[in-house]
């Protein structure tokens, strides 16, 4: 059963990050808020194009059409955290939904009620996980989803708890920038600790990114700490190295012109930014361009000797 794909269309969106959403072991997180997304040039084009019930995806198209959830009217929050560990990773999603129906559903692809810290829980075996994937229902307009019976309880009892303190990256507060859209952290040498798999090929020891747009600019930034100071001059350099090289293309330069990049102590800090409405232009011209391609191989195959027997 393939029902983790459901949830694809939850991680495109989201509202503003809360810190009492993880949980105190947490090493890494990603949010994306919904809200800043709906408000702003780029994420509402990228909201308008996105439709759960014409997705080319079965089973979200279906979950749509079964439980009248709109990702783009619909979702309220999203975060995904964990703490490291292979597995280990949970998934909060806030949103104004129908609880019922979403576990309806659920239960009529094979689902089974459980029941963890007093929570009701819907599990099935999931083939692309390789395991049991458990979604929680603590309370309306909430759902948290985790591969762990341990780690949803967690989760569950940290929402909205103050007492409940995350140690998130230092490199958050120096991103700035407006109300963020996308926001993420990593203690990455925990996290390599935690699953040898996980290292990187350059030693860093942690780091932060944040998307967002203010007043018509959409900005990157991004903030790594590496172990000393000569791992993070040669990643200086790689940055600059990969400006120069793009910027040789016409097409490429007049994108490049925002990319800064600089390094104090340890830390690496890179800053972009572009017009949104550029941007969007972009988009729009990608767009069309590949309904071209695909009207040109449309009308190839149509030609072919036999074509239409």
């Amino acid at each position: 059963m393939r029902l983790p794909l459901l949830f694809l269309p939850l991680a495109a969106a989201a509202a503003p990050f809360k810190p009492a959403d993880l949980t105190s072991d947490a090493k890494w997180f990603v949010h994306v808020d919904h809200d800043a997304a709906r408000a702003s040039v780029v994420g509402a084009k990228a909201l308008g194009i996105t439709d759960d019930r014409t997705c080319p995806v079965p089973e979200i198209r279906a979950f749509a059409e079964a439980t009248g959830f709109d990702a783009r009217r619909d979702l309220v929050a999203f975060t995904a955290y964990g703490n490291g560990q292979p597995k280990r990773a949970v998934g909060v999603i806030r949103h104004l939904g129908d609880n019922l129906k979403v576990g309806e559903y659920l239960r009529s692809k094979g689902a089974q009620p459980d029941l963890i810290d007093g929570v009701p829980v819907l599990c099935f075996e999931s083939e692309q996980a390789g395991c049991k994937l458990l979604v929680a229902f603590p309370r309306a307009g909430v759902l948290v989803v985790s591969m762990s019976p341990a780690d949803l309880a967690s989760a569950c009892a940290a929402l909205d708890n103050a007492a409940v303190v995350a140690t998130l990256p230092a490199e958050l507060a120096g991103l700035s920038g407006g109300t963020p859209i996308v926001l993420a952290g990593s203690d990455m040498a925990a996290v390599a600790s935690a699953n040898p798999r996980a290292r990187m090929p350059i030693p860093v020891s942690s780091g932060a990114m944040a998307i967002s747009e203010t007043s018509g600019t959409l900005a990157v930034a991004s903030a790594l700490t590496f172990k000393d100071a000569q791992s993070a001059d040669a990643a200086l350099r790689m940055v600059e190295g990969m400006k120069a090289m793009t910027a040789r293309r016409p097409q490429m330069a007049k994108w490049m012109e925002s990319l800064k990049s600089a390094v104090q102590d340890n830390e690496l800090a890179v800053q972009w930014s572009a017009s949104a409405s550029a941007l969007v232009a972009e988009i729009d011209q990608g767009r069309a361009r590949w309904q071209e391609m695909k009207a040109r191989r449309a009308s190839k195959g149509s030609a072919l000797p036999g074509a239409g027997r």
